[in-house]
């Protein structure tokens, strides 16, 4: 049984998803949170994977076993893919990073002031809210970083979401509450920054601190 909530959700993530496969971003049905277990939940009935994950909709229940469904084999760009899922079942919306878009995610101070520089010069993209205090700043697909920007992101407390990762979109329910955009695609016009943009805030943010002190 899907709980009451998830299925007032549904409409939302529906049209949600649509709406990212319309800007040519691509999509994954994930599994939705049910608040009763205390736990994720797919179409399979047996599927005894309990974290948020990617799934493919609609196939034969098992017994006792796990999803191990890649997110890119079940992510679509296809509007008419996604309204036969999203119609159906409240399948939290997840972005298969390192094809359009790459994701930063990040933590406290340093995500606030990662955000404050990056609008102070009009640079930021898309940024979602998780309830559980991660931040992600949307980026352009970079594939592999190099050796001297990974251990720059890695220092600042960061995580690189690229190609093999995924993230959820808004407005996914977590097991904390829903994640939400602090801004939109649709307000930054679907506009995403390079990488080394954020890795450029990333380095300022972790500068600020001391520049604080010695003034």
């Amino acid at each position: 049984m899907i709980p009451t909530v998830a299925y007032r959700l549904q409409p939302r993530l529906a049209e949600a998803a649509q709406s990212y496969v319309g800007a040519g971003w691509p999509v994954a049905p994930g599994s939705w949170w049910d608040a009763a277990d205390a736990r994720y939940r797919c179409a399979p009935a047996g599927c005894m994977t309990e974290a948020l994950h990617p799934t493919v909709p609609d196939i034969e229940p098992g017994t006792s076993w796990r999803c191990q469904v890649s997110v890119a084999r079940s992510s679509t760009r296809d509007i008419e893919q996604v309204a036969r899922p999203w119609g159906r079942r409240p399948y939290s919306v997840l972005l298969p990073t390192g094809y359009v878009c790459d994701a930063v995610e990040l933590r406290g101070a340093t995500a606030q002031r990662v955000q404050n520089l990056l609008a102070s010069y009009d640079l930021h993209g898309p940024i979602a809210a998780c309830p559980d205090g991660r931040i992600l700043l949307f980026t352009v697909a970079t594939g592999p970083l190099d050796e001297d920007l990974t251990a720059e992101v890695t220092a600042a407390g960061a995580f690189h979401h690229s190609k093999g990762s995924w993230v959820p979109l808004p407005p996914s329910p977590l097991a904390g509450g829903p994640v939400q955009w602090t801004e939109s695609p649709a307000a930054t016009r679907w506009r995403l920054p390079s990488l080394q943009i954020v890795a450029d805030a990333l380095r300022l943010a972790l500068r600020q601190p001391a520049l604080a002190e010695g003034t």
